[in-house]
């Protein structure tokens, strides 16, 4: 596996996809932190939600990079096509983790925050990117060439979806009481925003944690969805 990882990484970076979204990450962070001081909670928020859109373009594009031919031979060298994708989708977690360390640490070292971050602040906000990264790879997975093999219907549903699910909040307190439960199936991007909106970051007891385990389980029934339908 980590060899396959290591691969992945190698070749993505020989292809020069990664440069679009990756200066688009960078630009996004870079103009949130434009203006100073900044508070901590809702900034942090914010920027997680640009690693769930980022995150989800990575996996589209790490996932269409290999040729059929080449997916196939990879797959016999790994020995199964679920180590295959589980090695690709990998590959594109420790991309997002190194885009989140970055993200957290940029506004610290050049003193963007009005006061400093605490470190319950900093655990919860730092795991709120990863969870994000995570949900946003596993939505992209069910968007990508291994179930898809039209890019107009890959990258529109996903975009499609990702608007959705940022916009889950609107639609809910939109629909009628009967409908509300609609909202369920949309990801769940937004939910921990709003439990870090209204939480005072001082204590984990009055932070909200069921938003966090509910995008743990909706990334791990994805991830489990993705390995059942992806082709070789």
């Amino acid at each position: 596996m980590k060899e396959l990882i290591k691969f992945s990484l190698h070749d993505y970076l020989r292809s020069h996809k990664y440069f679009p979204p990756i200066s688009t990450f960078f630009v996004l962070v870079f103009v949130q932190y434009t203006y100073t001081p900044n508070p901590i909670i809702d900034s942090y928020a914010v920027t997680a939600l640009i690693i769930y859109v980022i995150s989800s373009w990575l996996c589209i594009s790490v996932l269409s990079l290999d040729p059929p031919v080449q997916r196939q031979i990879m797959i016999l060298h790994a020995k199964g096509r679920n180590r295959y994708y589980i090695s690709k989708l990998l590959s594109v977690w420790l991309i997002a983790v190194l885009l989140t360390v970055y993200s957290f640490v940029y506004p610290i070292i050049f003193g963007m925050f009005a006061e400093p971050v605490t470190l319950t602040i900093g655990f919860v906000s730092f795991a709120n990117h990863i969870l994000l990264a995570t949900l946003g790879i596993t939505v992209a997975s069910l968007f990508s060439e291994a179930l898809m093999e039209s890019p107009v219907n890959s990258y529109g549903g996903l975009a499609l979806t990702i608007v959705l699910s940022i916009a889950a909040l609107g639609i809910h307190g939109a629909l009628p009481a009967a409908l509300k439960n609609i909202t369920w199936v949309i990801p769940p991007a937004v939910n921990t925003q709003q439990s870090l909106m209204n939480w005072s970051g001082e204590n984990l007891g009055d932070l909200s944690i069921f938003p966090f385990i509910w995008i743990i389980i909706y990334s791990i029934l994805l991830l489990i969805l993705f390995l059942k339908l992806a082709k070789c």
